[in-house]
């Protein structure tokens, strides 16, 4: 596999399929919030941050707190998955 090297030097590395599941499983749970002008983007190296787009240019009140409470319940479930946190 050959990588390049990508902003700041860092090598361009595939997503791992763990984090893809991750985006399509909490973009499923948008959708179905009734929260279709957010969705997650992909994850950036070289930490693996979320890019979440907006199809609007802010999200205020409570589609705010929904799309955190998703995101929130999916990370805390693969960290238990993980074994980083009970």
């Amino acid at each position: 596999m050959k990588h390049q090297a990508g902003i700041l030097g860092y090598c361009e590395m595939p997503t791992p399929k763990k984090l893809i599941e991750l985006q399509e499983i909490i973009n499923e749970d948008l959708l179905k919030a009734r929260l279709p002008e957010i969705r997650i983007d992909g994850f950036k190296l070289p930490d693996q941050a979320l890019e979440i787009t907006f199809e609007r240019e802010t999200v205020t009140g409570e589609n705010r707190e929904r799309l955190w409470e998703i995101i929130n319940a999916h990370y805390r479930k693969l960290l238990r998955e993980l074994e980083l946190k009970e």
